[in-house]
């Protein structure tokens, strides 16, 4: 064989290989980049940031849970029963404002039919500015470009780990997760008093802690992250149903709050965001800190933030039947009675600190 015809030979094998190897990357396609779960195959959901946009582009819905952490163990059969709908769920653990709104917006543009939007408003995405992303999104994924693509099918972990784990998924005898199930951590963790001390305490006793206010320069920063994330959204797309809420944190949550000095200023930029979202009659916003027997029992909580999955369905049910919503008329009363019971709350019988 001539120098030429062997390296012709070896060519073709090399384009043959990888035709294959795309090939079975684009057929199994565990990410949903092409297609949605092909029939005959069961996939397993276990990768937020690289599924959750193949989700929204290629499941059949009508309604979205999205947001953070708090809002993984929402049950999407739950809210289906309660709304009438086919939602699916795209949590985005540790997320911020703009990952968010920039996959309800993606959904918006990929399902004209959405009526509901779910998402949650955590605290310390009140802090950010309204481009800040946490996390490095695969690019490749997310934009709408073919030319770089050969990141995703050309993926020795791609190949070697997430198809054939698709694969022995299915030998296993497995069903594609539900989103009931899906990103879902309560059978990882405990609850309690225990727990919560566990990753926070303190041994300080509270002193005078000199409560800051929201500067101008932090409210001019939330004014816009609001209006780019949410309230465009609202005007762009008047037909859609936005429910969006602030978490209910519990009662440690408000004592690091307390400790640091910045109780004050989060109260603040609650309030101030709540007066920007309700100009928009689509946005349905609620609020739970004046739950306060719930938030003041540490076995709702495994640490000091994150809730039982009972409490995303409690949830769940005060927005279907409009509880604890704010509106233009009570919204004021409501900032009023939290910052009367969390400025002046007891934190020192949270823990066991000895007196000076």
């Amino acid at each position: 064989m001539t120098g030429k015809k062997w390296g012709i030979g070896f060519l073709v094998t090399v384009l043959t290989l990888l035709i294959l190897l795309g090939g079975f990357v684009v057929v199994i396609d565990p990410f949903f980049h092409y297609h949605a779960p092909i029939l005959g195959l069961q996939y397993p959901l276990k990768n937020q940031r690289y599924q959750n946009d193949g989700i929204v582009k290629h499941f059949e819905y009508d309604a979205i849970i999205t947001g953070t952490s708090m809002t993984e163990n929402f049950k999407a059969s739950e809210f289906d029963e309660l709304f009438n709908c086919n939602s699916i769920k795209i949590p985005f653990s540790g997320g911020s404002f703009c990952e968010e709104s920039s996959q309800i917006f993606r959904a918006l543009n990929s399902n004209p039919n959405l009526r509901y939007v779910i998402c949650s408003l955590d605290h310390y995405a009140l802090e950010q500015n309204k481009d800040y992303l946490r996390a490095n999104l695969p690019q490749y994924l997310y934009n709408n470009s073919i030319w770089d693509d050969f990141q995703y099918i050309f993926n020795k972990d791609v190949i070697a780990k997430e198809c054939f784990s698709v694969l022995l998924y299915n030998y296993d005898g497995n069903t594609t997760t539900s989103f009931d199930a899906y990103s879902n951590w309560m059978a990882a963790y405990n609850f309690g008093e225990e727990a919560i001390k566990a990753t926070y305490n303190r041994s300080v006793p509270t002193t005078f802690v000199n409560q800051v206010d929201l500067s101008n320069e932090q409210r001019n920063a939330l004014a816009e992250s609001i209006q780019q994330n949410f309230v465009e959204l609202a005007i762009q797309y008047p037909q859609v149903e936005f429910y969006l809420f602030f978490p209910p944190y519990s009662i440690y949550t408000w004592d690091m709050r307390f400790q640091s000095g910045t109780q004050e200023a989060w109260l603040q930029s609650q309030e101030f965001a709540t007066e920007l979202l309700l100009e928009c009659d689509n946005i349905h916003l609620f609020s739970f800190s004046d739950e306060f027997e719930m938030i003041c029992d540490p076995n709702n909580y495994k640490d000091a933030g994150h809730y039982g999955e009972w409490v995303n369905s409690q949830i769940l049910h005060w927005m279907k039947s409009g509880e604890h919503q704010l509106t233009k008329d009570n919204y004021q009363d409501y900032y009023r009675r939290i910052r009367s019971f969390y400025s002046t709350y007891d934190y020192d019988s949270l823990f066991e600190i000895p007196e000076n």
